[in-house]
């Protein structure tokens, strides 16, 4: 557990490497025709998970001093995928290892087994693959063949992403969507990322008017020499509604102004609730109070709600999030547990069906919460302790490893009180 006082946060503050970006670099690099190194100052659970579910395919990989080494290596004849309980890791690495193995044992932990991957496992099944069981731990066999595939965009676009990088393998292939694509900035990650590594996406529509992806074949990811991983929008994020919670200024550095990462849509929210966002090459400040209550859509950027949850409670008025149906499926229902912290905080908030409208008053009462194994729930638990009268107390606090290592760290590291319990 972690005990977190009311004591504001300031300065200047560097941003984390992107894990969305990592992971998907780590892969290209790992399915490359020749080595890479790739600049990653700090790791986590889950970029760890993907290293070690590559390893596990046959890579070669080795982490130290901010650098992952990547040799791609002779596939094993029997893959593993091993994403621990990251999500991304398990999307991506389903459809990219049955392009190279002809058998993957696949393993899950926490409550991964219990996320949907449907339909990806449906196409998977009708281009090849065959499954134990439904859900992992599961065994894959049979090679993943190419041709056209068909999704819904509604539950994931990490079936999109896993698919494309998988393409590269199985000749000329088209990915369309059936319905509007959520969380679309993810897929354009996935492309750019791609193209970085020598292999180009043809994005189209179908005759629907939904997004169609076309590789062509004959194409191969190239290694990379010092592959920079940009930095993270989505954890950035948090110290910048620190700032807009309290008035203090804050400046996180290593973020691009030009990033197609989702969560950069902060910066939007933020200036809609009365504060102003600066640029100075790759550093952006925040300063001034947010004072507007926000309204937000959650479909292009469902992992913002906690956090915005906080900055929600530090705003007098009703602010009102939307469309937050795919939250229940990460890696808790967090649309019910932000709930549950707003008000175990001392906030005031309704659902009505997958949408949450918080009531704020500019503070909190503080007390125990429950982050129920979750790290973005800790987070938005660290950051209601700048608006409440009692210090924070966050169970489950140890589950910020899983994409924020030192982030208590970084609160002390901007003046903020907190210690473990």
């Amino acid at each position: 557990m972690q005990h977190v006082s009311n004591m504001p946060l300031s300065g200047t503050i560097p941003s984390i490497p992107a894990k969305a970006h990592a992971h998907r670099a780590l892969i290209a690099a790992a399915l490359a025709t020749s080595p890479s190194t790739i600049v990653i100052s700090h790791s986590s659970k889950d970029i760890d998970a993907t290293m070690d579910s590559l390893r596990a395919l046959g890579a070669t990989i080795t982490y130290e001093h901010g650098v992952a080494h990547v040799t791609p290596g002779p596939t094993p004849s029997i893959g593993q995928v091993l994403p621990h309980e990251s999500g991304t890791t398990l999307r991506l690495l389903l459809p990219v290892s049955a392009s190279i193995c002809d058998t993957v044992k696949v393993d899950a932990k926490g409550r991964l087994p219990e996320r949907p991957l449907e339909p990806l496992l449906s196409e998977m099944k009708s281009h090849g693959v065959s499954f134990s069981q439904e859900a992992p731990p599961f065994t894959m066999t049979g090679r993943l063949q190419g041709g056209t595939f068909s999704m819904t965009g509604t539950v994931s676009s990490q079936f999109f992403s896993g698919l494309l990088l998988a393409a590269p393998q199985l000749g000329h292939t088209t990915v369309n969507c059936t319905s509007p694509l959520q969380s679309k900035d993810y897929v354009t990650l996935t492309i750019e990322t791609m193209k970085d590594f020598g292999v180009h996406v043809i994005e189209g529509s179908t005759e629907d008017g939904h997004p169609s992806f076309t590789i062509e074949e004959n194409q191969h990811f190239h290694g990379t020499e010092q592959y920079p991983i940009e930095g993270d929008w989505s954890n950035g994020a948090i110290w910048l509604v620190a700032a807009a919670m309290t008035g203090q200024s804050i400046s996180v550095t290593g973020l691009l102004p030009d990033s197609v990462q989702a969560d950069k849509r902060i910066l939007s929210i933020l200036e809609s609730a009365g504060v102003t966002c600066t640029w100075n090459g790759t550093t952006v400040t925040v300063t001034g109070k947010a004072h507007q209550p926000i309204h937000v859509n959650l479909e292009q950027m469902p992992d913002l709600l906690p956090i915005l949850s906080s900055l929600a409670c530090s705003i007098e008025g009703e602010s009102s999030f939307i469309n937050g149906a795919r939250l229940r499926l990460k890696e808790s229902d967090r649309l019910e547990a932000v709930a549950q912290l707003v008000r175990d905080s001392g906030g005031t908030v309704r659902m009505e069906g997958d949408s949450l409208y918080i009531t704020g008053t500019g503070t909190l009462t503080g007390g125990t919460v429950d982050c129920v194994n979750d790290h973005r729930l800790v987070m938005a638990g660290a950051l209601n302790a700048l608006i409440a009268t009692s210090p924070m107390i966050l169970k489950d606090s140890e589950a910020i490893s899983k994409s924020y290592p030192h982030f208590f760290t970084d609160w002390k590291l901007l003046g903020g009180k907190t210690h473990r319990i």
